[in-house]
């Protein structure tokens, strides 16, 4: 039987004052309550007891449920945005579909759990067992291995130190949310978008990763030990498995540059690595945007899949390196050295950038640049500069050259077949 408004309001009244020492107070127990769909934006229902309630589509908005019980509620589809749950007790509970933008979860459990009536068998008797209870009774009864929070957005949310260990985080939407000192074991993240997330000092161990996205998450001290991260996107992030080779001083200049990128230029600053020496460097996957490259060697960098927009590598040695699918719209390749390097798939279309009087288009530029017996194959030039750029004995097969002028550049023996060369085409 759901509970009336009325009812509701009483309890939480007494509550209130329990939690202030107030003659009439008692702490709130729904436990096991249908509270569905109630109305409780701005509820103050810390320390309250919501084990097994029914919490579904209720609207807990900017409630303060730190410290909460909530073992094994019943929360899908609630509206929980800007809500405080620091340290609640939400083992085994099912939160599909909810709102959780912006909401504070810090050291908030979200493991594994199940409640069980009087009659039903429990290790031990107990009426509240973890997945450790299970574990040390031998009970082949099956169980939550974590939190369900199938679908939510957590767009923001703060859960640092938060034990998710075994939660499903599938298809979630945890777009910078600080995930800094969580414990991540075992967690279900398919499909997870984890955009510009801060993941520092975590634990990732054994997670699943299928399909999720990484982009410019910064793991700086995360454990990602036994994770599958070849269907996941890693483009722009940053971890020790890849800088952990760079010099000190490059690795902090990464570390800034990543810091802006992820602040929208508020903190850090954009990476200035003019003329540095980094033969063979492995920056696969890293958002370089607006980074000062020029004159750099780069010669053999592994720079596939990495985010070079408004980047200046003018003059630089990018002499068989590995740009495959890199993104490079709007680059300064003025009389880059890109001789041998691989650029399969790359965009180097123009980039819309924005001005004081209005947006405008910046052309990638490789004028005079020296592009011979590159592999150019499915690249798309479109509007770029290539006056006198020299692409002899490459393979410019299936290019994309709409809106550049092919014939300023020197394309002796290159492989133009299925190329396209003007507008009329």
């Amino acid at each position: 039987m759901t509970m009336t408004d009325e009812e509701l309001a009483d309890i939480l009244d007494k509550h209130g004052k329990w939690l202030q020492k107030l003659p009439g107070g008692q702490r709130a127990d729904l436990s096991k309550k249908n509270l569905s769909g109630m109305k409780l934006a701005g509820a103050l229902a810390q320390s309250a007891r919501f084990t097994g309630a029914d919490l579904s589509g209720c609207d807990l908005s900017h409630a303060n449920l730190s410290y909460t019980d909530l073992f094994v509620a019943k929360l899908d589809g609630a509206n929980l945005s800007h809500s405080n749950m620091v340290r609640a007790d939400l083992r085994g509970a099912s939160m599909i579909n909810v709102n959780l933008d912006y909401a504070d979860l810090k050291q908030a459990d979200f493991r594994g759990g199940a409640f069980f009536d009087a009659e039903e068998e429990a290790p031990e008797g107990k009426r509240r067992a973890t997945v450790a209870d299970f574990i040390e009774a031998s009970s082949k009864r099956p169980v939550n291995t974590g939190a369900d929070l199938t679908g939510s957005s957590l767009v923001s949310t703060s859960f640092i130190g938060a034990q998710l260990a075994g939660a499903n985080l599938s298809e979630v939407n945890l777009t910078r949310a600080n995930l800094d000192g969580a414990n991540l074991t075992r967690t279900i993240l398919s499909r997870a978008n984890l955009s510009l997330a801060s993941l520092k000092g975590s634990n990732l161990s054994s997670a699943t990763v299928d399909g999720a996205n990484f982009r410019h998450v910064d793991f700086d001290g995360a454990t990602i030990d036994d994770i599958d991260f070849s269907g996941a996107d890693l483009r722009g992030a940053m971890h020790d498995a890849v800088t952990s080779h760079l010099p000190s001083k490059v690795r902090q200049i990464l570390s800034d540059h990543l810091k802006w990128i992820r602040s929208g230029g508020q903190i850090g600053q954009p990476a200035d690595l003019m003329k540095v020496d980094l033969p063979q460097i492995n920056l696969q996957g890293f958002d370089l945007s607006g980074a000062n490259l020029s004159a750099a060697n780069l010669q053999y960098a592994n720079l596939s899949f990495t985010i070079l927009t408004l980047a200046d590598l003018s003059w630089a040695n990018l002499s068989h390196a590995n740009l495959t699918g890199a993104v490079l719209n709007g680059v300064d390749l003025q009389s880059a050295n890109l001789t041998g390097a691989n650029l399969y798939g790359a965009d180097l279309d123009w980039a819309e950038v924005s001005l004081d009087h209005g947006n405008d288009n910046r052309s990638t530029n490789l004028h005079k640049a020296i592009i011979i017996d590159a592999n150019l194959e499915g690249a798309n030039f479109r509007h770029t500069l290539i006056q006198e750029a020299d692409f002899s004995g490459s393979n410019l097969r299936h290019t994309n050259f709409m809106g550049s002028n092919i014939t300023q550049a020197l394309t002796k023996n290159a492989n133009l077949e299925d190329a396209i060369l003007s507008d009329d085409l």
